[in-house]
């Protein structure tokens, strides 16, 4: 079990190294990040994967995303530099995205192995949890509807 939790173990270290060098935005970043974390496990009364942990991290880089949209409306620079400094500091645990070739890959092998009826939901599940958190709902979506419908 503490190998699922890497991760989050990576995360903590680096919020003691904030705390020792004195890097107040990174601390209180990864801090916040914990905590949300911390969240989650509570309210699903158990410790996360990683793929759920890369998950909970893109979204928390997704609001930041769209409040830099707002901090630009609103002429507020000092917003929009604390928001791109956090993303950079988020972004630093999240893995590469795969391509779409790589996720073909995924959906392809979850396919030829799949027995019974193919249907969306179970099939989007499984290629889900291969991925890890290392695409896009949207994406694989895309591309499990367009190879069943091939197939």
């Amino acid at each position: 079990m503490k190998e699922e939790n890497s991760l989050k173990t990576k995360i903590q270290e680096q919020m003691k190294e904030a705390l020792r060098s004195h890097d107040q935005m990174r601390l209180d970043t990864l801090r916040l990040l914990l905590s949300e974390i911390k969240n989650k496990e509570i309210e699903k009364r158990g410790d996360l994967e990683e793929g759920e942990i890369v998950s909970l991290i893109r979204k928390e880089i997704k609001k930041r995303e769209e409040s830099e949209e707002y901090f630009k409306k609103g002429n507020r620079p000092e917003l929009l530099d604390k928001a791109e400094q956090e993303i950079a500091i988020l972004q630093e645990f999240v893995p590469l995205p795969l391509s779409e070739e790589e996720i073909e890959q995924v959906v392809d092998e979850v396919l030829a192995h799949w027995s019974g009826e193919v249907s969306l939901g179970p099939v989007m599940k499984e290629v889900m949890s291969r991925l890890q958190g290392r695409a896009e709902g949207k994406v694989v979506s895309n591309i499990v509807r367009q190879k069943m419908s091939v197939g």
